[in-house]
């Protein structure tokens, strides 16, 4: 296709449907831009974990006759591009005209140096940035130099719980605090600490860092949203809530187990906040050089008065756990996906959209209810999962799941249907926190009160129920380690 510049939604659609390039997102699943395939022509998904039992056309899986074990994310990444078959299929994907471009959700320096000796292009800022920006030291500071303001806190380093409360007292933080280490995964680094029992489950975590970040606990109702920074401003899609610490849901008090979009929930007032917030962050980081796709947390105070304050929670710089429903939103698909402005910014193709009006046009839209959940295994003992719903959309009858068709994303739900993507599968160990699937429906799933509602209640017993396992044999217990170091890779890989 001839270089042209897109002025209209219409144009970026028509173009991506015809565009030449081809798109390699890889990642241990598809979950976080499991949509994309639908709206770009040659977009594949190169993935570990096969949640659709080969029926997903996008999904390239590696092919291999024992079971890696991993020690993180990246070196999954590694493995998929080291992958014979994986190779070939980029290498008849590269010409002259067009190098193929190459997405993660994480990666590092060797991953970069592996994307180039393949002769591709890889569309996402630099690591050594998002690893600067991903700290949460680093977060606050970004926020406090364009006044976006975060809650009440301190950046120290803490030796003890003796000094945590003089510090405290110092800083006017109260008894009852929240510590982030600076790099954390979707809540497991969060500590709660109210009492010196408290502070010793964590200490060691707390005193090997150079700094944390001690907060002053809120009753506050945690916001996400994500951006795209580009030379035209940074496009915002829909404000989400975010469900966080249900023991249903998750064995993590802070972990992170769902959203819901739900902007209404907010005065217009705090709406308005949230998107200024967003659009300062995102044109801070356009001057550090970071461009593309990113996702903004917010906590709202709940006890301070009319407005509530908003305050900065953190900053993620990539793709996250809540990519998936923002883009298949039904905002985005009636108009496009969020994540299609990384593409054009990164491609470097002309396009001519005001990031203002498209804001504004997410702003006015009318959301329907629309969440998801996501389902981890919340008990300490190691156990073998022998059944556990397949991937596709679902409805439920009485108390039973009943299966009504495939589909590769939740996009294209009808009223009263539930799509579920399986991450695990049969015959599979689970551990504490491993991530089992993830649920998406047309209902709202928590309250006001950050209460999960009737129908999110029973979509989880419903849902529950439907997986079972079984205790480990003498011989899987001797196998206990290998196992469960890998179960740990696949239940990470999805987090935030």
């Amino acid at each position: 296709m001839s270089k042209q510049e897109l002025n209209t939604i219409e144009d970026i659609k028509e173009f991506f449907k015809q565009d030449e390039r081809s798109y390699y997102f890889i990642s241990a699943t598809n979950f976080n831009l499991m949509s994309l395939s639908d709206w770009v022509r040659n977009w594949f998904n190169v993935n570990f974990i096969d949640c659709y039992d080969e029926k997903n056309e996008s999904v390239i899986l590696a092919n291999y006759k024992e079971t890696p074990v991993f020690e993180d994310i990246e070196s999954i990444n590694q493995f998929l591009l080291g992958n014979k078959d994986i190779v070939e299929h980029i290498k008849s994907n590269v010409s002259k005209q067009h190098k193929p471009n190459a997405m993660f959700l994480f990666y590092d320096n060797e991953l970069e140096k592996l994307v180039d000796s393949l002769g591709m292009n890889l569309i996402m800022p630099p690591n050594k940035l998002v690893k600067n920006i991903d700290n949460k030291i680093t977060t606050t500071e970004i926020g406090n130099s364009v006044d976006v303001p975060s809650a009440p806190n301190a950046l120290l380093k803490i030796n003890s719980y003796r000094h945590l409360c003089e510090m405290s007292d110092k800083y006017n933080l109260g008894s009852e605090v929240v510590i982030q280490t600076p790099f954390g995964d979707s809540g497991k680094t969060t500590y709660f600490v109210s009492s010196e029992e408290d502070y010793q489950k964590y200490a060691d975590e707390i005193e090997a860092e150079e700094k944390v970040k001690v907060m002053k606990r809120l009753q506050c109702q945690q916001v996400a949203i994500e951006a795209c920074a580009t030379k035209k401003g940074s496009f915002i899609g829909p404000i989400l809530t975010e469900i966080i610490g249900h023991p249903k849901l998750t064995p993590y008090k802070g972990g992170w187990c769902g959203n819901d979009v739900n902007p209404d929930m907010f005065s217009q007032k705090i709406q308005d906040i949230i998107y200024q917030y967003t659009d300062r962050l995102g044109q801070a980081l356009y001057k550090k050089g970071y461009s593309g796709y990113f996702e903004v947390d917010y906590l709202i105070d709940m006890d301070a008065g009319n407005p509530s304050p908003v305050y900065l929670g953190e900053i993620n710089p990539r793709v996250t756990g809540i990519s998936a429903i923002t883009n298949t939103s039904s905002f985005c698909t009636n108009n496009i996906p969020l994540f299609l402005f990384h593409l054009l910014e990164f491609c470097d193709i002309d396009f001519n959209l005001s990031s203002n009006e498209f804001n504004q046009k997410v702003r006015d839209y009318s959301h329907p209810e629309y969440g998801q959940l996501i389902f981890k295994y919340t008990q300490d003992d190691l156990k073998i999962l022998t059944e556990i719903p397949e991937t596709g959309v679902y409805k439920i009858q009485g108390n039973k799941l009943v299966f009504l068709r495939s589909a590769n994303n939740p996009a294209s739900l009808n009223a009263d249907e539930l799509f579920l993507l399986r991450i695990l599968k049969n015959n599979e160990y689970v551990y504490k926190g491993a991530d089992l699937l993830i649920m998406f429906s047309d209902k709202r799933l928590q309250d006001k009160n950050n209460n999960l509602t009737s129908n999110a209640e029973n979509f989880i017993s419903v849902i529950q129920d439907s997986l079972v396992y079984r205790d480990l044999n003498d011989e899987e217990v001797l196998l206990n380690k290998r196992y469960g170091k890998h179960a740990n890779i696949k239940s990470s890989a999805e987090n935030t």
